[in-house]
């Protein structure tokens, strides 16, 4: 008998022991997205110093005239290879992740594929930039000088990044005024980048 009024002493004992448990995971859940290494600037490699400005709050603010990016060499490194980076960024989240030549399936050349007439509208008569120094100005933005709470899981081993976009003289691009970029976090590779309406993932 002793120790069937032992049990609802046992009972409540773990039922606060849970909810301790309960509201010390939520209290380590919510200092962690303060604290999430995703917040922050890195440095970038491989890319041209110049081809983005980071204004410190994640937006992507690409120059009307600049250089050509990625560059002619750098592309001719894709005839060869789809494994050649054609760009390399130090992010906070992820460490070093590469654009790489890719395929149909991912990088530069995926983005070529499916998305170099959305980019072309972006730039469309905003000054003498190619579609591609706008994507890799976005890119570099976007993973090294993340907005507030980015990346974010985006389900099936990848993470996405998204940010506003203008440009260097206070204009949006008309239909698309954020980008999105998705980023396979097993292989720390960029997949797509990809102008949108939506400024989330």
């Amino acid at each position: 008998m002793p120790q069937n009024r032992n049990r609802p002493v046992i009972t409540g004992i773990a039922a606060v022991v849970a909810a301790g448990l309960l509201a010390g995971g939520l209290f380590l859940t919510a200092r962690q997205g303060a604290d999430d290494p995703t917040i922050g600037a890195g440095s970038s490699s491989g890319t041209p110093s110049d081809a983005a400005t980071a204004s410190g709050d994640g937006t992507v603010t690409i120059t009307r005239a600049g250089p050509d990016l990625p560059g002619d060499t750098t592309l001719a490194r894709c005839d060869s290879t789809t494994q050649a980076a054609v760009a390399q960024y130090d992010t906070a989240a992820l460490g070093r992740v590469t654009l790489q030549c890719g395929t149909s399936a991912q990088g530069y050349e995926h983005i070529r594929q499916r998305h170099t007439a959305d980019w072309q509208e972006v730039v469309a008569g905003h000054g003498s930039r190619d579609w591609d120094d706008a994507m890799l100005t976005a890119v570099q933005t976007a993973l090294v000088a993340p907005r507030a709470g980015f990346p974010v899981d985006a389900g099936d081993g990848k993470v996405c990044y998204a940010a506003p976009v203008r440009f260097d003289d206070g204009s949006r691009p008309d239909a698309d005024p954020f980008v999105k970029v998705i980023v396979s976090a097993t292989t720390d590779r960029v997949i797509t980048a990809y102008p949108t309406r939506t400024d989330d993932c």
